[in-house]
């Protein structure tokens, strides 16, 4: 059948189709990737605001600020391999939830920032 085209856009060649929710699952892990990364670089901005605005802190806020940024690359990491994940899932037809992972993500990120709050005061 060759290449079809569709809103004059070409298909990719072996596209598999659409049955069921399989876009709308798909469109759903990319929101949700997106608010990992959306979440992760607030907190890496705050990271940088705190080392930088921070008045008469000098080497404990920029420390507090290093450990926010930290805390925002893990998350949005977190969210990369989650997003991979999910969608390796989809793809197989398959969907396991999260258990443990967005727990320990969270836990470790409010950890985090609460040690960089106490360097910082």
């Amino acid at each position: 059948m060759g290449q079809e085209r569709q809103m004059g856009r070409e298909l990719p060649e072996g596209a598999p189709p659409n049955t069921g929710s399989r876009a709308r699952d798909h469109l759903a892990n990319e929101r949700t990737y997106l608010a990992w990364l959306r979440t992760g670089i607030s907190v890496a901005a705050l990271g940088v605001a705190v080392a930088k605005f921070a008045p008469h802190r000098g080497l404990h806020a920029v420390i507090s600020g290093a450990i926010l940024i930290l805390a925002g690359l893990l998350v949005s990491a977190y969210g990369t391999v989650r997003f991979r994940s999910v969608g390796t899932q989809l793809e197989a037809g398959v969907f396991a939830p999260a258990r443990s992972g967005v727990v320990t993500a969270a836990t470790v990120v409010t950890l985090m920032a609460l040690i960089a709050v106490l360097v910082l005061v």
